[in-house]
């Protein structure tokens, strides 16, 4: 959880009294008296920083976080619809990459990306493990597919199916067994030298945070995505991999190796790296299965 948050400061004499302040604020930090705002319940305060954010007057301090003015006075958007909704349609998850390694700073700009995605309460505690170096992604690569191997044996003895079952839920042993025949094609092909899991890519990416946050699974999965879209930008290709995802949090040993505290989880994980193929379509997608009430 976030921890020494310094609330906001109201420099009385550029407060015009607006309330924009008291509106934005999520967590009743602010009241406004005799046409002024004053910090009333400092301790509330989750620094997020909207307050600052807002007032038209900067009228708004704080020792941290720092309010950078808007680069573009007056601008909205840094896209418009229509270019949005073409970037959106333009990701693909990529599976065949280059070999050639990241640059530290591009790998920074990506995981930057990942710095303003909202999470719940401002808790901004989602953490980063990042592969690159090649034997350690192989050594990762290895110790996944072993986890893997235990767990679809189980799933062809009976009675390990029903252990599994009472542990997991009857759904998943029996998606797990629904998956067996590519499963086994995928070993065939990982025989080959063929990297089935990790696709040769030369950055590996797992987002983990507190297991016992209920906002978690929600902020890695969310700064993950933020940081998918900048490496798009950056001609970065990425594929989320949930495979990864549950052998971390099944498997004590990668969890170990990996230095996750024993209280968290991985709740999003993905391949990084240049892509060898360019896409030359978009793909229609399923229409929104939307209620309207």
């Amino acid at each position: 959880m976030k921890s020494n948050i310094n609330p906001p400061i109201v420099l009385v004499d550029k407060c015009t009294g607006c309330g924009l302040c008291f509106e934005v604020c999520p967590c009743f930090v602010f009241e406004i008296t005799q046409k002024t705002s004053c910090v009333v319940r400092d301790d509330w305060c989750i620094g997020c920083g909207h307050c600052g954010a807002v007032c038209p007057e900067e009228a708004i301090s704080f020792s941290t976080p720092t309010i950078e003015r808007h680069p573009q006075p007056n601008v909205h958007s840094a896209h418009s619809p229509e270019t949005l909704a073409l970037f959106l349609r333009e990701r693909r998850s990529i599976r065949l990459y280059q070999r050639e390694p990241i640059p530290q700073d591009i790998l920074r700009q990506i995981l930057g990306a990942g710095q303003h995605a909202p999470t719940g309460r401002n808790s901004q505690n989602v953490r980063y493990v990042v592969l690159q170096s090649p034997d350690e992604i192989e050594q990762l690569r290895r110790m996944t597919l072993t986890f893997y191997e235990k767990m679809f044996s189980r799933i062809k003895s009976p009675l390990g199916a029903f252990v599994l079952s009472l542990i997991a839920g009857r759904r998943i042993v029996e998606s797990l067994r629904e998956s067996l025949p590519k499963m086994e094609y995928a070993r065939k092909l990982i025989e080959q030298g063929k990297d089935c899991l990790f696709y040769h890519a030369p950055v590996v990416v797992i987002a983990h945070a507190e297991s016992w946050d209920t906002c978690s699974a929600f902020n890695c999965s969310t700064a993950l995505y933020n940081c998918s879209l900048m490496a798009q930008t950056l001609r970065v290709g990425c594929c989320f991999n949930g495979y990864l995802v549950s052998a971390v949090n099944h498997d004590r040993k990668i969890k170990r190796w990996l230095n996750v505290p024993h209280d968290h989880l991985s709740f999003a994980a993905m391949t990084l790296g240049y892509q060898k193929i360019t896409f030359q379509a978009l793909i229609e997608r399923t229409s929104p299965r939307v209620q309207w009430r």
